[in-house]
């Protein structure tokens, strides 16, 4: 995995400063540096740089006092963590355990939990322990103010210690290239150039081959698109894709049958989507979470308005939709039958 994804590329050194961060720049310094900090939250919309903030304490941290433990995640991966425990026959308080045995906690997104009471809870009883205790910890989150789904007593434990609001998107200093990443989005625009020419010329569409270069795609970008770190040439890759998916609505490919097709469409329209939405990136942990593919579903599909796929789960829902596309199109055959 990358540096830019485990985050060891962000400190304070790579953070770019500016008039909007530079007082939840030095806060959060100062909390990396002093052993007796306060709780600190960190407010500030999409792309503000707070994850790079966290990495940053992280780091520092890490390279200065070595000997501490410090536990820096998502609050996606901590519902995970506690259905995971639950449903394996654990309990509640192991699931805290987990997280109590650091000295420093470092939790992003708390906007997340939005309407997850039980998940509030346990991060409530969290940091009450770590509070109690003297240690440090501090979270991040797009909102400040109570009423959108999170409990008053956790918006109070924002503001226990210190706060800053950053109030400008953030765009972080370039890092060094990443030779592995280049090859990989090299290989990609070329896979990507040449399925945009069959499908302009009309040639043999291999199902087979797109499933391959979709999949290639979405470990692309969940890869290396963890922290807001979207280079100029991956939205080569973007429009490429959004190439295909205007050419497979125009018309279906060669060799592809209308089951297949549809599904195609679906999935690409999925895709785009969880690379290029701020809402669930921001909200959902699309690509800048977990590498969880979000598909907002059309109604005729017959089941919820969205799903949430991991890319393990792909081959199995693809051939879950090209079934439910071609019972649906069956079903239209014998309607068209019995009016004509």
């Amino acid at each position: 995995m990358s540096d830019i994804k485990t985050g060891s590329s962000y400190t304070f050194d790579s953070f770019e400063v500016t008039k909007a961060n530079s007082q939840a720049f030095e806060k959060a310094k100062q909390f990396a540096e002093n052993a007796d900090s306060e709780p600190l939250a960190i407010f500030g919309g999409t792309a503000a740089g707070k994850t790079h903030l966290l990495y940053s304490v992280k780091n520092a941290i890490k390279q200065n006092n070595p000997e501490l433990t410090v536990i820096l995640t998502t609050t996606a991966d901590m519902r995970s963590a506690l259905a995971e425990i639950l449903n394996s026959g654990g309990t509640s308080e192991q699931f805290r355990e987990k997280y109590l045995q650091a000295d420093v906690l470092l939790v992003d997104d708390i906007q997340e939990l939005a309407g997850k009471e039980a998940i509030q809870n346990e991060l409530i009883l969290i940091f009450n322990s770590f509070y109690e205790s003297g240690k440090r910890f501090m979270m991040t989150s797009s909102q400040k103010e109570a009423g959108y789904g999170i409990q008053d007593r956790l918006v109070i434990r924002e503001f226990w210690g210190d706060f800053a609001v950053i109030t400008r998107a953030y765009i972080h200093a370039q890092f060094e290239s990443n030779a592995e990443r280049i090859n990989q989005r090299k290989d990609l625009l070329h896979k990507s150039e040449q399925l945009c020419w069959k499908l302009m010329h009309d040639a043999d569409f291999d199902i087979d081959a797109f499933k391959s270069y979709y999949k290639d795609v979405w470990t692309y970008f969940g890869q290396y698109i963890g922290l807001f770190d979207m280079d100029r040439e991956d939205l080569r890759i973007v429009c490429y894709l959004n190439r295909i998916d205007t050419m497979l609505h125009c018309k279906t490919p060669v060799g592809l049958k209308s089951c297949e097709w549809n599904t195609c469409i679906l999935f690409t329209h999925a895709l785009i989507y969880t690379i290029s939405s701020h809402d669930y990136t921001a909200y959902r942990g699309g690509f800048f979470g977990n590498g969880v593919l979000f598909i907002p579903l059309p109604h005729h599909a017959g089941t919820d308005d969205s799903l949430e796929i991991t890319i393990d789960e792909f081959d199995e829902w693809f051939q879950k939709f090209c079934e439910g596309y071609q019972r649906s199109n069956r079903r239209m055959c014998r309607l068209h039958w019995r009016f004509d």
